[in-house]
């Protein structure tokens, strides 16, 4: 922006020396070129001309090349290819079998039977499962015995074992060497 006198901004409708102008129409010249958008835009347009262009072109030759690596299939595969049906192969009832699955899981959680015969175990509803367990209580565990360790071996006030410089034997616990 220019200044004339001190810091105040020249109104550019005023002529320089003091007198009025005519009236300015158009735009600023001085900060944006419309020739170097213009220019751009064309440019850019026809660049992504040739780039579409370049493209079309090199899948052209990648289908070429393709269609020569192409190799007829054996008569076998081509025969098996015919006798397929076509269209998507689903079945007639999707949820048919997960249905069958679910009649069967309930069957044996409502039922009784026998689970083997021979060993006189048998299945009971969960139902009924639930009703003596909640009576009855849970069996009790079953306590592990811990294994016997043998005692520690005490250290001398010197810090040196008596028996350092002897093989020792180590014995299972419960038995004397």
């Amino acid at each position: 922006m220019d200044r004339t006198e001190g810091n105040k901004p020249r109104d550019p409708a005023v002529a320089p020396g003091g007198g009025q102008s005519a009236t300015v129409e158009g735009h600023e010249t001085r900060d944006i070129s419309i020739r170097a958008i213009v220019g751009f835009g064309v440019a850019l347009a026809v660049l992504t001309g040739i780039v579409l262009a370049a493209m079309w072109g090199i899948f052209r030759v990648f289908e070429r090349r393709e269609d020569r690596r192409d190799q007829p299939l054996p008569p076998m595969i081509a025969a098996n290819l015919r006798r397929t049906p076509s269209g998507p192969r689903l079945e007639p009832d999707p949820l048919a079998p997960r249905l069958r699955l679910r009649a069967q899981e309930s069957t044996v959680l409502t039922t009784a039977g026998w689970v083997d015969r021979d060993h006189g175990v048998v299945r009971i509803p969960i139902d009924r499962a639930m009703e003596l367990l909640a009576q009855r209580g849970l069996p009790p565990a079953k306590v592990a015995t811990p294994v016997p360790l043998s005692a520690p071996v005490p250290v001398p006030a010197g810090g040196r074992r008596e028996e350092e410089g002897k093989k020792k034997r180590i014995a299972a616990p419960g038995v004397t060497p």
